[in-house]
């Protein structure tokens, strides 16, 4: 079968290959690949980033898949061929104190799909059946891709949800941040978004179209902000990473608000914690996300709360680089691969 692999250590070094075709442990299914969209992680691992260094390569890339039952190990109960599933990104244990807590996405012993074992970039994948969450017959399984990077958005939200009529500001408006602002929209919020000049051209419209509301990223965030409302900040989704975006968010939001930290930052960030300890404003980091997202993430796409027409662009798994440099440069919000 053909598969994405990142071939070595080293920036580019993706090839496209021929690799067998995988079979099922006894725990595990075979997983047709319907779709696989691509991460800004797998973007990292692609340009062999500092932060991305912890793939062990050879390895297939791709995290955000889902598809059909194909074959069923003989301990993989529950399922069978024909099956439409999405999977989860996080291979979790289910014995250590995290995992027997329900926080699965924290779990002491994880790996990950395309870092650590064969991902979804690729016709197939073998897959723990404890992984699996079926779809409804409404959900196209390519649509479902976006199932895994729902749930990193919908578990952010929900770690400090917005009451209707408060003021969310979203930083970074890529997938995840777009995907957070429709998830906090749907609590009844108002929500803003903030970029930078480079976000003018594709993700900042892209953010309109979804009901969100851009800030003028040619100027500071707190000009952008008095220009389009006096109203506070009652919470920030930070979901770029940048120190610059985090220390911005200190200072905007309200005194009591609340800071939600999603993008996966570079370097070592340093921030005023006093900020935080005078406004009493609650700083939550939040990561990935547990099977109870999981479940409300593909329910929100099933009803059009997120709709994936609007945020997939299709392509095929021959042209699987063609969309690694389209996302690379923003020309398409998020790839979707198709064998």
């Amino acid at each position: 079968m053909k598969a994405l692999l990142k071939v070595a250590p080293e920036p580019g070094a993706l090839e496209l290959r021929d690799v067998p075709r995988p079979t099922p442990r006894a725990d595990e299914v075979i997983v047709e690949v319907a779709g696989a969209s691509i991460c800004g992680s797998d973007l990292h691992i692609a340009q062999w980033h500092p932060m991305a260094q912890w793939t062990r390569t050879p390895v297939i890339l791709g995290h955000e898949f889902a598809g059909v039952v194909t074959d069923v190990g003989a301990a993989a109960g529950g399922f069978r061929p024909g099956d439409a599933v999405a999977v989860e990104s996080v291979i979790w244990c289910g014995r250590c104190p995290p995992c027997r807590a329900g926080r699965t996405n924290v779990c002491d012993a994880r790996r990950l799909f395309g870092i650590h074992e064969p991902g979804g970039l690729a016709e197939a994948v073998a897959v723990p059946s404890r992984l699996l969450h079926r779809l409804p017959a409404s959900l196209p399984p390519r649509h479902a891709a976006l199932a895994e990077p729902t749930t990193v958005a919908l578990h952010a939200v929900l770690l400090q949800p917005p009451q209707p009529g408060d003021v969310v500001l979203v930083t970074g408006p890529g997938p995840i941040g777009l995907l957070a602002g429709r998830a906090a929209r749907a609590f009844g919020a108002r929500v803003l978004i903030a970029g930078t000049p480079a976000d003018a051209a594709t993700r900042l419209p892209a953010a309109r179209k979804l009901g969100l509301e851009p800030l003028d990223p040619a100027h500071s965030l707190a000009d952008a902000l008095a220009a389009v409302t006096d109203a506070p900040v009652d919470l920030v989704l930070e979901c770029s990473g940048a120190a610059a975006a985090i220390d911005a968010a200190l200072h905007v939001v309200k005194r009591g608000g609340g800071v939600t930290l999603i993008g996966m930052p570079s370097a070592t960030v340093e921030i005023d914690l006093t900020l935080a300890l005078r406004g009493e404003v609650s700083l939550r980091p939040s990561y990935f996300g547990t099977w109870h997202d999981f479940e409300r993430a593909i329910a929100l796409i099933a009803s059009g709360t997120i709709p994936a027409e609007e945020l997939l662009v299709a392509y095929t798994l021959d042209n699987v680089l063609a969309a690694f440099a389209d996302a690379e440069a923003q020309r398409v919000l998020k790839p979707v691969v198709h064998p």
